[in-house]
């Protein structure tokens, strides 16, 4: 019993996208809510990922420090 409903979510829940959706599902309202905190959060977390500080909409400058 297990194995077939492991097996009926793994087989389902893959799916193809055509290329002319693809715009459509990447786009702002698609993307799921968050509040806030969790976006300065995740903000945060990838500036240090990424080693750069101010690559966001709100912010100016760089992380390299050329001008």
């Amino acid at each position: 019993m297990k194995l077939v409903f492991l097996l009926t979510i793994i087989l389902t829940s893959c799916a193809n996208v055509k290329q002319i959706d693809r715009g459509r599902l990447a786009s702002k309202i698609m993307q799921p809510s968050t509040n806030a905190e969790e976006k300065l959060f995740l903000n945060e977390v990838r500036s240090f990922r990424e080693a750069s500080v101010g690559g966001t909409v709100g912010a100016v400058g760089g992380g390299c420090g050329c001008n």
